[in-house]
């Protein structure tokens, strides 16, 4: 008799249970999976002298995230930002500047922001010039930074706060830095940094909390110092301007009025990569050649996540740790099974086992950072799954060891005979 459809998908689904769980709780099976997170621990700590090829975390993709697909292929927005303008300053010199937030003032924008930073003194008559601008502009935010010691940006506190030339005409500040690795991909920034027990807020900040405050006090109730920018435009979704266009009156008021408005270097193509970094949202997810957004830009597409509440909520460190732990476990259960019982398919198995969970748990981290703007990141469960085929022959070896030193019962003591019988 013909056994029906669903006892037939029943039978199967208890046997590939066992194949998963039949060693999930021997004792060398929790053992193998405590190597692979210890080995992990060993070569973060341990400086061993140009080995870093042996950096767990080097074998996925150098300066990549598994959520940049989701930005660079999945995402297609079309919406544009009516509320942010972007007057591209060019190359403008002081005098030039200072004519640009003359006239952009004169068009009652809400808030102004000059993303240009000012070293030192130059021509006379032209730094006077601007003084005088920026000392009777009192709705504009310019520019400070915060001078870092190393090449990553630490945070809390360990770097310090510089202001410009103009810092005693500014009406308003906010530090301008992005944070990332050096020529790394931005994908984060940092709303408010304490330095010497003061609060220092961000260039993007400092025009919310103008433009409106209720944007703002949200902001700072997540008490993040490192927010993930959850890239939604494109130039193409800002209103851009030369500044040309503007001193020649060919820009209505209507378009600068009662709006936020940058003032910044775009270049005039895709291949001027002068003051432009990479983002998730480059074409090129991986292998990245070309620098893709102007800073600018960047400062907008963060205007735009706090105005609209568009937050990346990051699941704590405990919790990336945990899913490790338990999806590391249960592929460790998987693979000693067939190490011991089939291995004439172990690698075989293993290396399809390994690819499908890659597969999966990187569509698991896409779709909850597409659907519900949460961040999970599987990296460091996809290296155990990678690492945990060569740790079980590294652990036989040492827990056969053990059994003939001193009798250790094992799961891989009765396969180490069948070899010698061999």
């Amino acid at each position: 008799m013909k056994r029906p459809l669903h006892k037939h998908i029943a039978h199967h689904l208890r046997k590939y249970h066992r194949h998963i769980t039949k060693y999930l709780y021997e004792r060398d099976t929790i053992l193998a999976t405590l190597w692979v997170f210890l080995f992990i621990l060993l070569v973060k700590i341990i400086p061993f002298p140009n080995m870093h090829f042996f950096d767990p975390m080097k074998l996925a993709l150098e300066d990549f995230d598994i959520n940049d697909i989701t930005y660079s292929k999945l995402k297609g927005p079309d919406n544009f930002d009516e509320r942010i303008v972007i007057i591209n300053i060019g190359h403008a010199d002081r005098e030039g500047l200072a004519y640009i937030i003359e006239k952009t003032a004169s068009m009652n924008p809400k808030v102004i922001g000059l993303d240009t930073y000012f070293d030192g003194p130059k021509d006379p008559y032209k730094d006077s010039l601007l003084r005088t601008v920026f000392e009777k502009t009192k709705n504009l935010v310019a520019v400070s930074r915060i001078d870092v010691s190393s090449k990553e940006w630490k945070h809390r506190g360990k770097g310090t706060f510089v202001n410009d030339y103009y810092q005693s005409a500014h009406s308003m500040t906010g530090f301008a830095n992005l944070t990332g690795e050096e020529g790394g991909t931005m994908r984060h920034i940092s709303p408010y940094e304490k330095i010497d027990d003061s609060i220092h807020y961000s260039f993007a900040a400092m025009l919310v909390k103008q433009y409106s405050p209720a944007a703002f006090e949200k902001l700072k109730k997540r008490h993040d110092h490192n927010e993930i920018i959850n890239y939604t435009r494109r130039n193409d979704q800002y209103e851009i301007f030369d500044a040309e266009k503007l001193l020649n009156d060919n820009v209505e008021e209507s378009f600068i009025k009662g709006k936020i408005v940058l003032l910044g270097y775009i270049g005039a193509d895709e291949n001027d990569i002068e003051d432009k970094v990479f983002t998730p949202l480059n074409e090129k997810f991986a292998g990245k050649s070309r620098p893709d957004m102007n800073g600018i830009v960047i400062h907008a597409n963060f205007i735009s996540m706090i105005l609209d509440h568009n937050y990346v909520n990051k699941l704590p460190l405990w919790v990336t740790i945990l899913v490790a732990i338990l999806i590391g476990w249960l592929h460790m259960s998987f693979f000693i099974r067939y190490y011991l019982e089939d291995h004439i398919w172990f690698h075989l198995v293993a290396k399809f086992a390994q690819l499908l969970s890659a597969i999966f748990f990187v569509y698991v981290g896409i779709f909850l950072f597409d659907k519900f703007k949460i961040k999970l990141d599987m990296t460091l469960t996809l290296v155990v799954i990678i690492l945990a085929v060569d740790i079980i022959y590294f652990y036989e070896a040492f827990a056969v060891w053990l059994h003939k030193k001193w009798g250790y019962r094992t799961v891989f003591h009765q396969k180490h005979h069948e070899h010698e019988k061999i």
